[in-house]
C-alpha cells in the first residue's frame, strides 16, 4: 500500500486506508505499508543496527539468515520501533487494544551468499485439527531497514496460505510440495516500509545476491489470551528499571510481562 504525505504527517492510516490494510491483512494473511519512516530515521536505524551486528558478530559473519535480538538502548527504544503508529493502528483492530510483546524483539538479515530458506510457517492454528481459520492472534511486525530487492534476498511469500488449515506448520516436506502448485510473490519494497503479518503465512528468506546485508526489525504481537498461567514466563527478561523508566506508557503496556528489575 502506498499512503498519503498527510497520513505520514499525522502517523495515522485514513479510514479507507485501514480497511483496506485490515482487508489485506485478512484474506491474504500480510500487508505492506511503503515507506511510511521518515528517511533520515532509517538511516540512523540501519547505522546502529549494522554497528551492533559488528559488535555480534566479532570474529566470523553468517552466511545464512539470521539476525541480531535489539539492545537495551536507543535508538533500538525508539516508540517508532515498539509501538509502530502505523502497526498499532492495525494491530489494535485486528487483535484488540490489550495486545503484548516480550522483549528484546529480533531481526532478520540476509546476508552476502546466503541461500533460499525452507518454506514455513512462524506458528501453526490454534487448533490445527479443525478446518475452521479462527481470527489473527500471533502477528510479526517487519521494519524494513534498505531497500528490499531481488538481488538482496526480499522475502517470499504465499498469499492467503495463513488460511490453509490441513498442513502442520512444521511439516516442511508437505509445505514444500503444496507450495509449488501456489503463487507466490517477492516483499520488494523501499526501506522504511512496515510490514504486518499473520504468522500463520508460509514463507521463506531468499538469497542475497550483494556484498551488504539485507536487514529488517522484527517484533511480535500476542493477543492477551496467550498470556496464561503455564507459559507466562515465555520469553520473559527483565527490563532494567532505567531503561523502563525511559519507555512512554504504551510501550510499557506491550511489554507489560518483561517486568522491570525492583519490581515484584
Amino acid at each position: 500500500m502506498i499512503i498519503s504525505e498527510e497520513e505520514r504527517r499525522n502517523n495515522q492510516l485514513n479510514q479507507d486506508n485501514l480497511i483496506q490494510a485490515l482487508r489485506l491483512l485478512r484474506e491474504c494473511g500480510y500487508v505492506i505499508l511503503e515507506a511510511v519512516l521518515p528517511s533520515d530515521w532509517i538511516e540512523e536505524m540501519h547505522s546502529a543496527y549494522n554497528e551492533e551486528v559488528q559488535k555480534q558478530f566479532v570474529e566470523a559473519k553468517p552466511t545464512g539468515h539470521g539476525g541480531i535480538s535489539a539492545p537495551l538502548c536507543m535508538p533500538f527504544l525508539d516508540p517508532l520501533v515498539i509501538e509502530n503508529p502505523f502497526a498499532m493502528q492495525i494491530l489494535k483492530q485486528a487483535m484488540g487494544d490489550d495486545i503484548f510483546s516480550y522483549f528484546p524483539y529480533g531481526s532478520n538479515t540476509a546476508w552476502p551468499g546466503c541461500g533460499i530458506q525452507h518454506i514455513h510457517r512462524d506458528t501453526g492454528h490454534l487448533f490445527p485439527d479443525e478446518p475452521h481459520v479462527l481470527p489473527i492472534s500471533l502477528a510479526v511486525v517487519n521494519i524494513a531497514l534498505v531497500d528490499f530487492t531481488e538481488e538482496n534476498g526480499a522475502t517470499e511469500v504465499w498469499p492467503a496460505s495463513h488460511l490453509i488449515t490441513d498442513l502442520q506448520h512444521n511439516d516442511k516436506k508437505s509445505l514444500e510440495e503444496r507450495a509449488i502448485q501456489l503463487p507466490s510473490t517477492r516483499t520488494i519494497m523501499p526501506a522504511g516500509s512496515v510490514v504486518v503479518r499473520d504468522m500463520r503465512c508460509w514463507h521463506r528468506g531468499m538469497p542475497n545476491q550483494t556484498q551488504e546485508i539485507r536487514s529488517m526489525l522484527a517484533l511480535v504481537y500476542f493477543r492477551r489470551f496467550h498470556h496464561l498461567p503455564d507459559n507466562a514466563e515465555t520469553f520473559r527478561k527483565i527490563i532494567p528499571l532505567k531503561v523502563w523508566e525511559q519507555m512512554p506508557p504504551q510501550s510499557q503496556k506491550i511489554y507489560r510481562y518483561n517486568l522491570p528489575e525492583n519490581v515484584d
